[in-house]
């Protein structure tokens, strides 16, 4: 169950500059669309491609990883060109488990749904350096939901269409053809053409959402997976488990990455976060410390990114924002914001350019 959580506030702490965000890193396997939905729209592909380094056939090796800033950049190109809003959504079409490398071929060989999900969250970070799935149940209800956890992302409503369409065949795959969330949460304004979404992702569409994800019964995380190959499974998992360990030790990206699920979920403090990467609350803050930082002010820099993401993508009223990020008082949060920005939360949202 989620569980309420206040945090202490530090009247003077202000957010450190942004982290390097160059070390996060996302497969190509997933965005092997972007090539077909660009020329759907008679954009030529290969020019685009080009700017970020990138070639057509590169969308075709399994392996093959790019900086997520460069994915950032490329679905910007690729709205602008095609002048198409939705463009993330559409790409989400052309992603299934087999787009997840090794967590999603653990994920088809899993026991269960829910066990599934499991594996999946547990080894995305192989596949998605820059983003993590996180899983809770909440009065008979599973959300299952994406976030971004690298600083100074311009397109992420575009990720998370891309993210929760793509949920949306997992959940297919897993239950059949015919499966249907109950909600979609899309943290982004309602846009103008509601059509493709109501077409791809066949349930109510909730958006300005704090979350990106989507609802469905906690029940279905007990669905037997068909045709599930438990001795390939485990192996599998010894494979995704040796890659995991050779994988960078403690490093910013992953306390923001936990505090960024934490803090959606109300469950914010050191300790938790401690515990989410298997150490101890002292060992945690040592290893901060000696790169330079405090927990605290990767907590403030966390707040101040899904801040300005909330900002831009949505219209969610400050005050919500404010209780999203664990501030119990609204003008707590607004004198935070504007030490991290020089602007309040108000001031930020009015000044922004109309444009994607």
């Amino acid at each position: 169950m989620i569980r309420d959580m206040r945090p202490r506030e530090n009247g003077t702490v202000t957010a450190p500059p942004l982290a390097n965000r160059s070390s996060a890193r996302v497969h190509l396997s997933p965005l092997r669309g972007i090539p077909l939905v660009l020329e759907r729209f008679g954009v030529p592909s290969e020019p685009v491609l080009t700017t970020v380094g990138l070639r057509r056939e590169d969308f075709e090796e399994p392996d093959r990883s790019a900086p997520f800033a460069d994915l950032d950049r490329l679905l910007g190109l690729c709205i602008r060109k095609t002048e198409c809003d939705h463009f993330g959504l559409l790409l989400s079409q052309y992603v299934s488990l087999q787009s997840f490398g090794i967590a999603g071929r653990l994920a088809r060989n899993a026991t269960s749904v829910g066990a599934a999900l499991q594996d999946l969250a547990g080894f995305f970070r192989l596949h998605d350096s820059g983003g993590s799935i996180n899983l809770s149940i909440h009065d008979g209800s599973v959300t299952f939901g994406y976030g971004i956890h690298v600083p100074g992302i311009q397109h992420a409503h575009q990720v998370y269409d891309l993210s929760v369409g793509g949920m949306v065949n997992v959940m297919r795959e897993l239950c059949g053809p015919d499966w249907r969330p109950d909600v979609v949460l899309l943290p982004r304004k309602r846009p103008r053409n509601l059509r493709p979404y109501r077409e791809h992702l066949l349930a109510p569409l909730r958006f300005d959402s704090i979350l990106a994800g989507i609802i469905f019964p906690e029940p279905v995380l007990l669905r037997p997976i068909v045709d599930a190959d438990s001795y390939l499974h485990t192996l599998l998992a010894e494979n995704a488990s040796a890659a995991l360990a050779r994988t960078d030790p403690l490093l910013h990206a992953d306390v923001r990455r936990a505090i960024r699920m934490l803090l959606l979920a109300q469950q914010c403090s050191r300790g938790e976060v401690a515990r989410r990467l298997g150490l101890h609350e002292r060992t945690l803050g040592r290893r901060l410390q000696a790169t330079g930082v405090t927990f605290q002010q990767v907590l403030d820099e966390t707040r101040a990114e899904l801040a300005k993401q909330l900002l831009h993508d949505t219209l969610i009223p400050v005050a919500r924002i404010s209780t999203a990020l664990g501030y119990g008082d609204p003008t707590v949060f607004t004198r935070a914001f504007t030490r991290w920005t020089g602007q309040t939360p108000s001031r930020f949202r009015a000044e922004l350019p109309q444009s994607t």
